[in-house]
């Protein structure tokens, strides 16, 4: 069942979306709303699974982590086989994402290596899957960065730096991880409570919220969207391009950045250059940003079309 967004439901996701710890009376404020009414609609889109997650985007690079997509063909993709997948997928932590599509590959997969003993986990991992996979193609990223979906005229734009292979990375104690690993559990939380759980006092956790803010290793907070809720289709461009200069490469970004329907990208070393992530109402305007980027940017050199699909619960 699909949900129609009113107005203040597509202004409260959009705020949500570019800052998901601003207090209800704060948003309340910015929209001429009661502070209970706010936290109504708040509610009404998480009981109607329109958010899935307050969450907290980080940035790998500066915790020392590198990001390798692996792109997959299977031999075969029936229900047996993806429970299969899925539930080896789950066995290993240092898969930090997955999903099953339909085109030139079936299934893509994202690794965070921190250290080197990690690309043995993963290794491990890809063996245990080779007897489902026909083909694989494994990348290594280079940049990559979030973009906020906005649902109203009035949203801001936000941008979520996710890896920068050129940034150095910083040393954590244990209590800045364990503090990280609470907020992209429930960024929303009240400090109170994150206090409680990493055995601080509030000022403390405040304190160290904001050093880690920063120092950009914590680069913002935004909702996790359930986009089929509201009519929107999930789609991947796989990009491969010739020689480009900084100049035009930097064109292209700030293209993706303004261009409603793209809310991720990714540049990496592998068979494709460029990835992104759509959200869009239908194919239509999927195809048409397609057919704009391949008009405006002649350093496009191909570009692979992937439909994601609605992983089922095993």
């Amino acid at each position: 069942m699909y949900m129609k967004l009113n107005l203040s439901e597509k202004e409260i996701l959009s705020i949500l979306e570019v800052d998901c710890r601003i207090p209800a009376n704060q948003i309340a404020k910015k929209l001429k709303l009661s502070t209970e009414g706010v936290i109504k609609i708040i509610n009404r889109l998480i009981e109607r699974k329109v958010i899935r997650k307050f969450n907290t985007k980080i940035n790998y690079s500066k915790m020392g982590f590198r990001l390798y997509p692996v792109h997959i063909k299977l031999v075969k993709r029936d229900d047996q086989s993806v429970k299969r997948i899925i539930t080896i997928i789950k066995k290993y932590r240092i898969c930090a994402w997955h999903i099953f599509c339909e085109g030139e590959y079936d299934l893509l997969l994202s690794f965070s290596i921190e250290k080197e003993k990690d690309k043995e986990v993963m290794s491990s991992m890809l063996d245990e899957l080779s007897p489902f996979i026909l083909e694989k193609e494994i990348s290594v990223v280079l940049d990559a960065f979030e973009i906020n979906k906005s649902f109203s005229q009035t949203a801001q734009s936000k941008f979520f730096p996710i890896f920068d292979c050129e940034v150095e990375s910083e040393k954590l104690n244990e209590r800045e991880v364990e503090l990280i690993e609470v907020l992209r559990k429930n960024s929303r939380d009240s400090i109170l409570n994150i206090a409680k759980k990493i055995k601080l006092n509030p000022r403390s956790t405040i304190t160290m919220m904001k050093k880690l803010q920063k120092n950009k290793i914590i680069s913002g907070y935004k909702i996790k969207i359930n986009m089929a809720t509201l009519s929107y289709h999930p789609y991947i461009a796989l990009i491969s391009v010739n020689k480009v200069d900084s100049a035009q490469y930097d064109k292209f970004v700030s293209y993706c950045k303004q261009t409603k329907g793209i809310h991720y990208f990714l540049h990496q070393l592998g068979k494709y250059d460029i990835e992104l992530t759509f959200d869009v109402e239908d194919i239509h305007r999927f195809y048409e940003i397609i057919e704009d980027i391949r008009n405006r940017f002649s350093f496009v050199k191909k570009i692979t079309t992937l439909i994601e699909k609605e992983n089922k619960d095993y």
